[in-house]
């Protein structure tokens, strides 16, 4: 007969991650989260000069070289368009595409884009220069001069 608290032979309970696995989470989590809280301090982004020292490591590995080869072999398919954007119709859907809508195309149309660069703060209004006013104390000498 099975007895909750007594243990049997394979009744044991599985769960989704060990307490090994929670700890090691929970510790990853802690660093990222300090690495965040130091970059905040020291007013500096530790996160972005990570990913440019690592960036820079893989381009001067051998594994940057195909990835700059396969960046070329890429750039050498899609740089076909003369890189205005278009809009037209091609094969009966209206297509958006600095490559596919020529100028050939009769249905080709030329979309302005118009960056706004996102918000921007409200500038600060000049500072007004107060008004040349009297010094006080010139103001008493010169009443004493005049009586």
């Amino acid at each position: 007969m099975f007895h909750p608290l007594r243990y049997q032979r394979g009744t044991y309970q599985r769960g989704a991650i060990s307490l090994l696995w929670g700890a090691i989470g929970s510790a990853v989590l802690a660093a990222i989260g300090m690495a965040a809280l130091f970059s905040i301090g020291s007013e500096r982004n530790l996160f972005a000069e990570g990913a440019a020292k690592a960036g820079k490591m893989v381009g001067t590995s051998p594994a940057g070289k195909v990835i700059d080869s396969a960046r070329d072999a890429v750039k050498g398919v899609t740089g076909k368009g003369d890189g205005v954007m278009r809009k037209c119709v091609i094969n009966g859907k209206t297509v958006i595409s600095n490559t596919d809508c020529t100028p050939e195309n009769r249905t080709s149309k030329v979309i302005e884009i118009h960056d706004t660069k996102g918000f921007e703060a409200p500038k600060k209004p000049p500072v007004e220069k107060a008004a040349p006013g009297s010094n006080p104390v010139l103001d008493k000498i010169i009443e004493k001069q005049l009586r």
